[in-house]
């Protein structure tokens, strides 16, 4: 088994490894490179996405819908909406009442976290088969519990966050219309972790089964 500790270590050791190896490499081409596909034309792209992570020492989901535009299939620019998806049930808090027979009952109170977010992914390499790019996230949302009780929902320890995830992503098309990909990267994450009590700093990983709907319809044109 390996422990959160050694899931961080991993995640800042590799973004570590492919930022310098960018840096060292290819600073100057970047720079280049982003010049022209700011010149040519955008085209709108849209896409959902799912990223593992942990909160505290507990697996948690984040799923999140981006849009935004796309230069020369190099440099995309967009707006996001990120949320916990089906939190553990580890995160629960118990929540006590007086119920209408005054007695003293409790009901669970569940971890809710949602951000809007910024994102920048320049691709700093592609050949016919792979890709590998450097995305960003920045955003601001809030945490909180939430229950419902006699049909009203209720909130309480309701936080602003602010939200930094660096990733490197990589992508291997093993036919012109599907793929493979894999992103790893790390949550930072500010908040006011001794009112919430619990840990959101996290690396972050997804696999993913790629179809490029645009590849097919080029060929649907073609014909």
């Amino acid at each position: 088994m390996f422990s959160l500790s050694l899931y961080k270590r991993i995640a800042i050791n590799l973004l570590f490894f492919f930022c310098c190896l960018l840096y060292e490499t290819q600073a100057q081409t970047t720079l280049d490179t982003i010049k022209d596909c700011l010149k040519q034309k955008p085209q709108p792209f849209g896409k959902l996405d799912s990223r593992n992570s942990f909160i505290s020492n507990s697996r948690a989901k984040i799923f999140g819908v981006k849009l935004g535009l796309n230069y020369g299939n190099r440099l995309h620019f967009g707006i996001g909406f990120n949320q916990l998806y089906q939190p553990s049930n580890d995160f629960n808090k118990q929540v006590h009442y007086i119920n209408s027979n005054n007695i003293t009952d409790s009901i669970n109170a569940v971890l809710k976290l949602y951000y809007f977010s910024t994102h920048i992914e320049y691709v700093y390499y592609q050949n016919q088969h792979w890709q590998f790019s450097i995305p960003l996230q920045i955003g601001i949302g809030k945490t909180l519990y939430q229950y419902k009780l006699l049909g009203e929902k209720k909130q309480f320890e309701t936080t602003v966050v602010f939200i930094y995830e660096p990733a490197v992503s990589i992508e291997y098309k093993f036919v012109k219309w599907a793929g493979v990909g894999a992103d790893v990267g790390f949550r930072f994450m500010a908040t006011d972790y001794r009112r919430l009590n619990q840990k959101f700093n996290s690396p972050t990983y997804a696999f993913k089964l790629l179809i490029y709907y645009n590849e097919i319809y080029k060929s649907i044109l073609k014909k």
